[in-house]
Formats: C-alpha cells, structure tokens, sequence
C-alpha cells in the first residue's frame, strides 16, 4: 500500500505552507509570543477563509469534509512555521467531538462556526462534573482565556458552557512554549442547568482524542523538520576557525543522525491517520503509539539540532528554541511517551 500523499493533498500542503509562509512569518510568530495575551485573533479568521479550520467538518455545514490525513497535513505545517494555534484542540478535537454529539440546529451552528474560524470552542475533558454540578479545577487548558465556550467532556458525555457563565475564573499559565497559551480554569459549583447538553458517547470520544494525539504527533514532526532545516542552514554559513563548520565531520553526522530519525516517522503518522480514516481498529493502539514515538524522537532532534547553533542555539534572539520548545509542549499533551505505551500496551495485550 502507498502511503505517499495524493496529488490534491501536495496541494493542499503547498497552500498552507505558502499561506504560512506569507502570512505567519516568524516575526508574527515573535509578536505574539511576547505579548501579554498570547493571541492573535485574526489568524483564526485567515484560517477560516482557507477552509482550514473546517477541513474536519461537513461540506453541508461550511467545512471542507476531508481527513485525518488531510488534517495531519495542516497540523505538519503548522508545527513547522510554530504557528501560534492549538490546532489540536480548537480544530481537530472540538469539531469531531460536537459532530458526534446531538444538539440539532446548536450544534450545526457551533461547527459552522468553527469551520469558518469566528467561533472557538474549547473541550474539556474528565471535566470535574459531580452531582449536577461543575465544581473543581483543570490545568493546562487550550486558549481558555480567549475561548468563546467550553465543551466538557464526562464519561463520554458532552455539555457547552458559555464562557460568560458566572463561576469560571481563568488563571494563564506559563508553559515552556510560548506560541500556544494554556490556563489553570477553576468551575466554582457552577448548576450543570447552566450548560447546554449535546449528548455524546465515550466512542466518539476516543476516536476524537486519537485523532488530536496525531494532530500533535504531525505538530512535533514538522517543528523537528524545521529545525533540522534552519540547522543545516546556519550549518553552511557560520565559520570557525576560518573553516564552514557544515564541513567538520561531527556536525555533518548530527545533522544526518536527526535526518534519519525524523523521515522514518512520516510513514508512521500516514499510516496512523489512513487507519483513523478507515475507522480501524488499530487506531486504539496505533495513535498512542505514533504520539509517543514522533514526539520523543522529535525532542531528541531538537535538542541535537540546536548544539549545531553552539550556545546561541539556547538564547532568545535564536529561532531554534521556539521549535525546541514546541515540540515541549506536544510531548507532554493529551499524554507523555510513558503513559502513552502503557495506554498501547493495555489495549493490545487485553
């Protein structure tokens, strides 16, 4: 089986990455990693008008209806221009789980607005829902400041709260990346009355949590695949000792050792997102397994591709840490390596 993309999805790859290329430049990038909200808001905007953000959702309802591999492919690109967007979560989580729930014209509308970039739905799963009531705290929460709802997720069952509701105090938080802002998000009793249920089940849900873990996956191998890049690029033009140090054996070898990890786990994620696509039964083991191997083998890549920069490769004015610590942040959401196996290993040996 040929797991190479198709002619319409290198298209589709070409139209993201000129698009990011254009429009979300590294120096964008900067702006919004040192501001105090750590929001751009008209990239979701731009997004929308792309069809990225609804590449997930149904023709019928303003989306394109394509993939998960079509899906990979947007989330590859965004890992390697560290766009500053929780892909993962706003436009691959969020839409597959509301699709699945019920809601009729609600939640018609709530995908309509995603796919076309101006609603932003923020899930929340193992929500501390107890008694009719949504009482507790979560940490690391996807773009919970600037989130327009919440969507929690218990036991498989699904219920949007506005994010105006009283009794939701938000508390940002600093993470090693900068490009994609969490927040601690307390729920102070708040009555379930106050949510609006969509139905749901812990079916749908898995699936929707596969598929973010190889959005992520896809992030941490296109965010390895630009620093090897930018690596190898300031390989051929910084001199020591009057010599180009692309030319010293030792950095040669690096280079060629993070080539030879990363390209092997292309593969891997394009069979993962072609077995989601089928709706296999692999799926259960196989998008643990790929989120657990791409994001530790994309962290080794970054820390060996920035020792090619010497010290500067650790300093802010170097770009190489905004990948370093991207793929940070993809290794340890939805899951770290451990816990990941551990997942696998249960579901396979059951």
């Amino acid at each position: 089986m040929d797991f190479g993309l198709t002619q319409p999805q290198e298209l589709l790859r070409d139209s993201i990455a000129r698009f990011l290329a254009q429009d979300v430049d590294i120096e964008r990038v900067r702006r919004v990693m040192d501001s105090e909200s750590g929001q751009d808001e008209a990239i979701h905007g731009q997004l929308g008008d792309l069809g990225i953000t609804g590449l997930l959702i149904d023709e019928g309802l303003g989306g394109i209806g394509l993939g998960m591999q079509e899906a990979g492919i947007a989330a590859q690109e965004m890992g390697r221009a560290a766009a500053p967007v929780n892909f993962h979560s706003s436009y691959v989580l969020a839409p597959l789980l509301i699709a699945a729930a019920d809601g009729g014209e609600r939640r018609n509308e709530l995908l309509g607005g995603i796919a076309e970039g101006r609603t932003l739905v923020t899930p929340v799963l193992d929500a501390p829902i107890r008694n009719g009531r949504v009482d507790g705290t979560v940490l690391y929460v996807p773009d919970a400041a600037w989130s327009d709802a919440f969507l929690l997720e218990s036991g498989g069952s699904l219920h949007l709260l506005e994010a105006t509701v009283a009794g939701i105090g938000i508390e940002p938080l600093q993470t090693v990346d900068g490009t994609r802002r969490v927040a601690e998000v307390t729920f102070s009793g708040i009555d379930l009355g106050a949510a609006e249920s969509l139905g749901g089940n812990a079916d749908s849900t898995r699936r929707a949590v596969h598929a973010a873990q190889i959005a992520l996956a896809a992030d941490a191998l296109g965010a390895a695949q630009k620093g090897l890049h930018i690596a190898v690029d300031y390989a051929k033009e910084r001199k020591q000792f009057e010599r180009i140090i692309g030319s010293f054996q030792a950095v040669k070898h690096m280079c060629a050792e993070v080539l030879a990890e990363v390209e092997p786990v292309e593969s891997l994620l394009w069979h993962t997102a072609d077995a989601w696509d089928e709706g296999s039964e692999e799926i259960e083991h196989l998008a643990p397994l790929l989120k657990a191997h791409a994001t530790e083998v994309a962290s080794q890549a970054v820390t060996m591709t920035t020792q090619v920069f010497g010290g500067i490769g650790f300093t802010h004015e170097c770009d190489m840490h905004i990948f370093y610590k991207r793929v940070g942040y993809d290794r340890q959401m939805l899951g770290n390596p451990t816990a990941l196996r551990e997942q696998a290993a249960a579901v396979m040996y059951a």
